[in-house]
């Protein structure tokens, strides 16, 4: 007997002793781990979450330490409950200040978590209290009352624009961000001007915007915006006859929402693709066994390797629920070429265990040169720069593993067990010794002109892919417009509010590395008003225009603003600070000296009077915000500056925008370094997008660069032969071109999952091209001509391949009944992936392999 045999026959009766204990084992395994998922897991899809660490990061802690952070922004879409009424009736109005107190006084309640309001409401009711008028809002019952009232009688619009062009400004600034865009404030200039008609101005909705505290964890976010939604949710009012109907929207409610809709859909969908498995099987195979092993065995691995992510304490995010149809993919795929092993050698032996360990024997170079492979190509993504990515390569490289092991071992050691106990069952595979014939022909007549129509495709694919694709990340990408409240209530903003889609950028700015504060004051003005002079000619910073002048005003605060704001209100401050003002600059006076800067600082930090009219800021509230002190020095009489913030407001709605935004205030930075001879960092929600964005580009060039370089070195070190690793390869990166040119044709884009699809193409791809290349090797080997080896090929492992090919495309393709946008283009393209894996698999390497062998002289 051969040693091949004789170790094939070791193996067996091995096997055969150890198949009971496998199964137990498994099924402790499984028991056990499955603890780890109960209760379910919560996902992750905060944009903090998928942000990449950056270089500046303790930098900006420290000057967050100081000065503190901007929390996340709350929206609230406020709408009259009767269609074509006004939310600035005054019954509205009433309504709409006693919801903000309720709100107000929640926060005071759990630790004053709210930092600001913008609430129209809320600034009637302050304007009317620092008027000459002694009472407030709830006073009266019409406009013309509240004119009459708070108004000088001789006060006119036109007569207001001139009295205070800046306040003007932010009045118009509010009435652009927080008024629906039909606002008409001429009735209330009407009157004003010539007591003729009805006061009352109109606007179908307003914008209540929320900021809160920076020092909020990312749960407390939640909770708090949560509570908050509840508190105005439609379904129980405040008040039963309330005239007034809240939308709420924030980041940690979208990312909530998803979690949410992620963990109802991922057992849906699990559910759902296994039971395609089931029927897939059952066709394939027509034997209970067939189908209940793999059933059994794949179901087992799933829980593997989610409750070993689980237990290692891993994140879950939404990239996770495409791991159970990869998974659920190869496991099929192995799983089909062992069974069909299995059940051509069950002819022929006396044991399921010798069958099965000669069908494991047959295929074990091809299937661990796969599985390996598989493996170093999803776990290149750990290189990713993007943690949520990083994860998700090491899970799905967890998951190929538990696939193989669960498919060589555990339905190995099923079929065993049955056999022993229930007897040999019947079973009946598919034969397509029809179609093997008819692919052989057309390889014989058609090899060249199929790579010339491939030659074609990837030029196309790749032309399209360069004109057509772009990049997103977008929490609320991941919801479904149609079916989801929170998704209504953006659009809803989107299309109500001149400005729809509101973000701070951040420049925060700290001394030079030797220096615990800055040196020079006239410095820190001389770059501030640098900066306040260049802000309009950033495209997307917010601004406003008065009417009836020609100036801009830029949506912004700093501490160059407040100094403006409080020397327009206040000569004598410049004079006691040695500033004045010159149009709308800033300039030092020939007496001013080091430490000047700093004392008016300090004045605006003791004022406790209003100094944001829009938010109810005190100036010192409004100053603290911007810039710190350096008081750690007790004996020291002048205290110094060492921190500064400058918050800027920009639209953005693109990741084309995003990415000009970044680009255009890093410039500002270096111009801001230069000036104030210090260091700028810039940070916000949409700078992390951007970083995102770059982090997603250079993780699809190195996911795809290195799964295919470590992939064929694998093959050339396991292998030792670089020209057949090449060709073996080459259909794998072919597919890859191939799925972006798809990607770019049905217009969809770059995100956290499609991301992905060149890794998964690599690692699906090489699975296929091995099978096919080891068959046809071996058949050479055993003594068949090139064409006879190529029909024996496509008989086996090409049947095989079908199944297995179609197994995967069905599980991909269940992700098109999840709510979520982006898990059904993963699926679409993921299914397409695994199509032109096949493909190119099956036409395109088989005449590359054909014609390798006829250049070296084969038969």
């Amino acid at each position: 007997m051969a040693v091949a045999d004789q170790q094939s026959e070791r193996f067996s009766d091995l096997f055969e002793r150890m198949a009971f204990p496998i199964v137990v084992l498994s099924l402790f395994a499984t028991l056990i781990l499955a603890t780890f998922l109960s209760p379910l897991p919560t996902f992750s899809t905060d944009l903090s979450s998928f942000a990449p660490e950056t270089n500046d990061e303790d930098a900006m802690s420290r000057i967050y330490g100081e000065i503190g952070k901007s929390g996340e922004l709350i929206y609230i879409d406020v709408k009259t409950s009767q269609q074509g009424s006004s939310v600035l009736e005054i019954g509205a109005l009433k309504q709409l200040f006693d919801d903000y107190q309720v709100i107000d006084n929640y926060s005071k309640s759990n630790g004053n978590f709210i930092k600001s309001q913008l609430n129209v409401a809320d600034i009637m009711n302050r304007a009317i209290l620092e008027s000459n008028y002694s009472g407030n809002l709830y006073d009266f019952n019409e406009w013309g009352d509240l004119l009459n009232s708070v108004f000088v009688n001789s006060e006119s619009c036109s007569a207001s624009l001139v009295s205070d062009e800046k306040t003007i400004a932010s009045a118009s600034f509010a009435s652009s961000v927080m008024l629906n865009e039909d606002f008409n404030f001429e009735p209330v200039c009407d009157w004003l001007e010539e007591e003729i008609g009805n006061p009352m101005p109109h606007a179908s909705s307003t914008l209540w915007i929320i900021e809160m505290s920076g020092d909020l964890k990312e749960e407390d976010n939640l909770i708090f915006a949560d509570s908050i939604r509840e508190l105005l949710s439609d379904n129980e009012p405040l008040e039963p006859n309330s005239p007034l109907r809240y939308g709420v929207i924030s980041d940690s409610l979208v990312s909530n929402d998803i979690n949410q809709a992620t963990l109802d859909d991922l057992v849906y969908l699990l559910v759902l693709a296994i039971l395609i498995v089931v029927l897939l099987l059952a066709i394939t195979f027509r034997s209970f066994m067939m189908v209940a092993a793999p059933l059994l065995g794949l179901s087992a691995s799933l829980v593997w390797t989610y409750g070993i992510i689980s237990m290692l304490g891993i994140g879950f995010t939404i990239l996770e629920v495409a791991v159970a149809p990869v998974v659920l993919g190869l496991g099929i795929d192995y799983c089909i070429h062992l069974q069909t092993g299995y059940e051509k050698a069950r002819s022929n032996t006396d044991t399921a265990a010798k069958a099965w360990i000669q069908s494991f024997m047959k295929i074990r170079v091809a299937l661990s040169l796969a599985v390996v492979t598989t493996v170093f190509a999803f776990s290149a993504n750990s290189l990713s720069p993007l943690p949520p990515l990083q994860a998700f390569g090491f899970t799905l490289a967890l998951g190929v593993i538990s696939a193989f092991v669960a498919s060589t071992v555990t339905v190995g050691a099923l079929h065993v067990v049955v056999e022993k106990t229930a007897g040999t069952m019947p079973r009946r595979g598919i034969n397509l010794d029809k179609v093997a014939d008819k692919a052989t022909n057309f390889q014989k007549n058609n090899t060249t002109r199929v790579l010339l129509l491939v030659v074609l495709i990837t030029a196309g694919s790749v032309i399209v892919a360069q004109r057509g694709l772009d990049t997103s990340f977008e929490l609320t990408d991941f919801l479904s417009e149609d079916d989801m409240e929170i998704m209504q209530v953006r659009n809803n903003i989107y299309d109500s509010y001149e400005v729809d889609a509101l973000k701070s950028v951040y420049i925060l700015i700290e001394p030079n590395v030797n220096y615990e504060f800055f040196e020079d004051e006239e410095k820190i003005i001389s770059a501030l008003r640098g900066f306040d002079q260049s802000l309009l000619r950033i495209p997307a910073v917010v601004s406003t225009e008065v009417s009836g002048s020609s100036n801009e005003w830029p949506s912004y605060d700093s501490l160059y603003l407040i100094l403006k704001d409080m020397l327009i209100q206040d000569e004598n401050f410049g004079a006691r600070h040695n500033m004045e003002l010159f149009g709308n600059d800033i300039f030092v006076t020939e007496n001013f000296q080091q430490g000047d800067l700093s004392s008016a600082v300090k004045e605006l930090l003791s004022n406790v009077s209003i100094g944001d009219q829009l938010r109810g800021f005190s100036w010192a509230e409004r100053t603290e915000s911007y810039v710190s002190i350096d008081s750690s020095n007790s004996n020291d009489l002048v205290n110094r500056i060492n921190f500064l913030i400058l918050r800027i407001d920009v639209e953005a709605q693109s990741s084309n925008q995003v990415d000009d935004i970044a680009r255009e205030f890093g410039i500002e930075l270096t111009l801001i370094e230069e000036d104030i001879e210090g260091r700028a960092y810039v940070d916000g929600d949409l700078i992390v997008l951007s970083n995102v964005l770059s982090s997603l580009i250079s993780s699809i060039v190195s996911s795809t660069g290195i799964s295919l370089a470590v992939s064929l070195a694998v093959l050339v070190i396991l292998t030792r032969r670089l020209g057949q690793s090449l060709v073996v390869i080459l259909p794998v990166g072919l597919a890859g071109s191939w799925v972006i040119g798809a990607m770019a044709i049905l217009g969809i884009n770059w995100n956290v999952l499609t991301v992905m699809i060149t890794a998964l193409t690599i690692g699906l791809g090489i699975d296929y091209s091995i099978h096919v290349w080891r068959r046809f090797e071996e058949n050479r080997r055993d003594g068949m001509d090139v064409w006879s080896a190529m029909r024996d090929m496509y008989a086996t492992t090409g049947a095989s391949l079908l199944m297995s090919a179609g197994t995967t495309i069905c599980g991909f393709l269940v992700l098109l009944l999840s709510p979520i946008p982006v898990i059904q283009d993963f699926g679409i393209v993921s299914s397409i992936s695994v199509a032109f894996s096949l493909i190119l698999a099956l036409l395109v390497l088989p005449g590359l392999l054909a014609s390798e062998v006829r250049t070296n002289n084969g038969n």
